[in-house]
């Protein structure tokens, strides 16, 4: 009877094979990769129990759990499907229909599998297990798994046809992932998907819905190198159309030029890099009223000022900030929901071009000057672009902001909380060379971009961990008090 209600539960879970199309994956390295990177995370951050957490997290994953032990050096996919009869009749619903599937590179054999999940039972070469992959103790679902020819690896979804359908991925998931822990890849009916139901959304960016129109395919993967968490990735798009002609042209040398010794922050682009971004004295002009209407004066805390070669230089004033920030009143007014709201106007008339001129944006911290300028800063932390020919290149340092606003944070801070904070506040204001950094450049129609958080960069990380940690503690030890007070009333 177990056997007959089975088959009829594959029956009836079998559609249109043939519609279904993968849309998407996302790549997942081995157990040891995982455990390798987080252990890196937790040495730049200075907390390697912090990292041995996460490392006991990734041990103990529901898929670990439901398929067994993986395959050493073998990664596993998660891959997403769309009914492509779906998306040809009314493209607008088509991610409706999304369903995924887990492509896994199992170490037991069929039968061995068949025992770890009582009650389970084999028609038609499809292995029925009565629960959710995700969560075995719910009964009310049903998890079909598909085993390789070979054995060494299972589709597995809650539909059948998305079951078999992941052995299809095996050539693609086996492919070297250049050190990526993860990795995940777009394919264009996707960006397609997304575009028809940005279209019928009116509220919708029409910049979004544009560039959805015209992407063909995205791919960006995370990796934990020696030089920090980087994050990698390439982006194509229709020929011709405006995401195709941008980044066509490089930057020259030195591109950093402009930014001054005061520099934490940088953007620069090169000519035609693409509008999206860009800055200029009007649109802050118009960014100032917005704010002001609805309750922000940003004129208090910064100013935006043009050089005579025409680059921008934001200058905050951290102690303003501070000060306001102490004021418990001081930012209640500010009704972000309404302010994005307004903002779409801006966008409106602002439209994405990839004509644009060239660009340079750097910032600064009023009375604060870094032990180092960006130029060599990005150097360190990015050494790759020496062998590139980026059209767009950026730099910011969280340890330079947090060592220029540690001494004002602790001036407006309330009295009894400054002898517990002062040690995680000599903690983030120690500057280090490297910090965040990143590159776009063409490779031939591809666009490929390069962001890393550098090694030393991710010590604070660690610094704004620990000091969340405190005020937590704090919080805590506040509330205790409260409650002692109201016992001995």
């Amino acid at each position: 009877m177990k056997k007959l209600i089975a088959a009829a539960l594959v029956a009836v879970s079998l559609s249109a094979f043939a519609a279904w199309e993968r849309i998407g994956a996302l790549q997942v390295a081995d157990v040891t990769a995982q455990g390798a990177a987080i252990a890196k995370i937790g040495i730049f951050m200075g907390n390697p129990l912090a990292a041995a957490g996460m490392a006991a997290m990734v041990a103990d994953t529901p898929t670990l759990k439901f398929f067994g032990p993986a395959r050493d050096k073998t990664p596993m996919a998660y891959v997403v499907f769309l009914d492509g009869e779906a998306f040809t009749k009314d493209s607008k619903d088509a991610l409706d229909t999304l369903e995924f599937a887990v492509l896994y590179p199992v170490s037991v054999s069929k039968e061995e599998f068949l025992k770890r999940h009582k009650g389970s039972s084999e028609t038609n070469g499809v292995v029925v297990v009565k629960g959710d992959m995700f969560d075995e103790d719910d009964s009310d679902e049903t998890t079909y798994v598909v085993f390789s020819e070979d054995g060494k690896w299972v589709g597995a979804s809650d539909k059948v046809d998305q079951a078999k359908l992941a052995l299809a991925e095996i050539p693609a998931t086996v492919k070297s992932m250049n050190g990526d822990v993860v990795r995940l890849r777009v394919d264009e009916k996707a960006f397609k998907a997304i575009q028809a139901a940005a279209k019928a959304d009116k509220d919708a960016d029409p910049d979004l819905v544009e560039t959805l129109g015209y992407s063909k395919a995205l791919s960006i993967g995370i990796k934990v190198s020696d030089l920090g968490i980087d994050i990698r990735g390439t982006m194509q798009f229709d020929k011709d159309s405006e995401g195709d002609k941008c980044g066509l042209k490089p930057l020259g040398q030195s591109p950093f030029a402009s930014a001054g010794k005061d520099a934490i922050y940088a953007d620069v682009q090169a000519e035609d890099a693409g509008s999206s971004g860009q800055l200029s004295e009007a649109k802050w002009a118009e960014l100032i009223v917005l704010l002001k209407k609805h309750g922000l004066d940003i004129v208090k805390f910064a100013t935006l000022t043009r050089s005579e070669k025409g680059d921008l230089k934001m200058v905050l004033d951290a102690k303003a900030i501070c000060k306001a920030a102490g004021d418990k009143g001081a930012f209640e007014k500010f009704d972000m929901e309404k302010f994005l709201e307004d903002t779409k106007g801006l966008k409106a008339k602002n439209r994405f071009s990839a004509k644009s001129p060239a660009y340079a944006l750097s910032m600064s911290i009023k009375g604060f000057t870094p032990q180092w300028p960006i130029a060599e800063r990005f150097a360190a932390t990015l050494p790759e672009a020496a062998s590139k020919k980026p059209y767009a290149v950026a730099f910011f340092s969280l340890s330079s902001t947090l060592k220029a606003v540690a001494g004002e944070s602790f001036a407006a801070m309330p009295e009894e909380q400054r002898a517990m904070m002062k040690p995680v506040l000599d903690q983030l204001a120690t500057e280090t060379k490297g910090g965040c950094a990143s590159m776009l450049w063409r490779q031939d129609d591809i666009h490929r971009m390069f962001f890393r958080i550098s090694a030393d960069e991710c010590k604070c990380l660690g610094g704004i961990a620990m000091s969340a940690m405190m005020f937590g503690m704090e919080g805590d030890s506040c509330d205790d008090e409260d409650d002692d007070e109201e016992d001995d009333n």
